[in-house]
């Protein structure tokens, strides 16, 4: 990604409709993904989604415009070094915070 992409994507924003659709702007990387929970990467923040039925019905990464539906129950915003280190013990089995 050069400077220019990561400048357009720089910000974010989420916009959650009835607990059912989940719109992420300024993503510049999924970290993981399955159909209970979702991390995501953005410039100053680790993105967290957990729910039921997940599915990605859209991903742009030039963008950074990804659509998650399903039920959505949690939305998580960490900054990098908290998000590195919730991510840390997600990996090694930990239980989530």
């Amino acid at each position: 990604m050069n400077r220019e992409d990561s400048e357009k994507i720089a910000y974010g924003n989420a916009t959650l409709e009835n607990r059912k659709s989940l719109t992420l702007t300024g993503v510049s990387n999924i970290i993981s993904f399955d159909e209970s929970s979702a991390i995501l990467d953005s410039q100053y923040a680790v993105i967290s989604v957990d729910g039921e039925d997940l599915q990605i019905m859209k991903m742009d990464m030039d963008s950074g415009e990804v659509v998650i539906t399903g039920k959505i129950n949690v939305l998580a915003y960490s900054d990098k070094k908290q998000g590195a280190k919730r991510l840390g013990s997600i990996f090694k089995g930990g239980r989530r915070a």
